[in-house]
């Protein structure tokens, strides 16, 4: 006799239209002197029948940087004036791909009321930090313009992390009914994967390196934000156009975003 799998997706969900969805973060899951400040999270969902498109733009950024290996911000998009021309053509080519739709997950350690258990535990507060987006990703599938979808969810791999135990995290949230999210539109399990599986995961590490140029610049500094405001209008928004809880999960003092010279741009309609 088989066994199903825990969660199987119901079949009015499962004969819904598809939306692949990558996931990349940045900083560390710690809180020592020594860790970053923030941890962020970044999705980007594009529909089954735009993946083309985001591929054709992986592919063409490779070629025109010349190299073969996976893109990463860091490395190929770095803040030397001789790649501007890199940051400013990546930006312009992701905006354009057509129903792409990001969710960024922003936590601010100093201000972010959190357990000692998520202060101390590291794996603890990445499962965490996961549910919020992924529960950000079921509500984007579920009102999703043209009519609801199902979600593929493939997450960049962290090393000396198990991938299953944020598999069985994510499973008792849900089997304890602790989120309201639809994360029936979730295909089961979510899964992980090297920068070198897909090129979508390369696509989130750039636009996570995009949110970075932002939230590291300084707060009166206007210009670091120019790649994020770039594709401000791929940013999920509510039904008012808000982008705080929607689109950007502030976990900590939202005022670490909404203080900065750049943050009106953001959100002007």
């Amino acid at each position: 006799m088989s066994v199903m799998p825990p969660f199987a997706t119901p079949g009015r969900i499962a004969r819904l239209p598809l939306l692949e969805m990558y996931v990349d973060e940045y900083g560390d899951r710690g809180f020592t002197q020594r860790s970053s400040d923030v941890f962020a999270m970044t999705a980007v969902l594009v529909p089954l029948e735009r993946a083309p498109h985001m591929r054709v733009v992986a592919a063409g950024l490779r070629a025109e940087i010349n190299t073969t290996k996976p893109l990463h911000w860091v490395e190929h998009f770095t803040p030397k004036p001789k790649h501007a021309w890199r940051r400013a053509l990546a930006a312009d080519m992701l905006a354009a791909i057509p129903d792409l739709k990001v969710v960024y997950v922003v936590a601010h350690k100093a201000s972010l009321i959190a357990s000692e258990h998520l202060r101390s535990d590291q794996d603890a507060f990445y499962h965490y930090v996961t549910k919020l987006l992924l529960e950000r990703a079921a509500f984007a599938a579920k009102y999703w313009p043209g009519g609801p979808r199902k979600v593929a969810a493939r997450l960049g791999h962290i090393k000396g992390m198990r991938d299953q135990d944020a598999v069985e995290y994510l499973e008792r949230v849900r089997a304890g009914g602790r989120t309201r999210a639809p994360l029936e539109h979730i295909v089961w399990p979510p899964k992980w994967y090297g920068p070198d599986r897909w090129d979508g995961l390369q696509i989130a590490d750039l636009y996570t390196g995009m949110l970075t140029c932002a939230i590291r610049g300084a707060h009166d500094d206007h210009d670091c934000a120019r790649y994020l405001v770039a594709h401000r209008r791929q940013i999920r928004t509510g039904p008012q156009g808000q982008l705080l809880g929607w689109g950007i999960k502030m976990f900590g003092s939202a005022a670490f975003l909404t203080d900065r010279v750049w943050w009106p741009s953001l959100v002007r309609p």
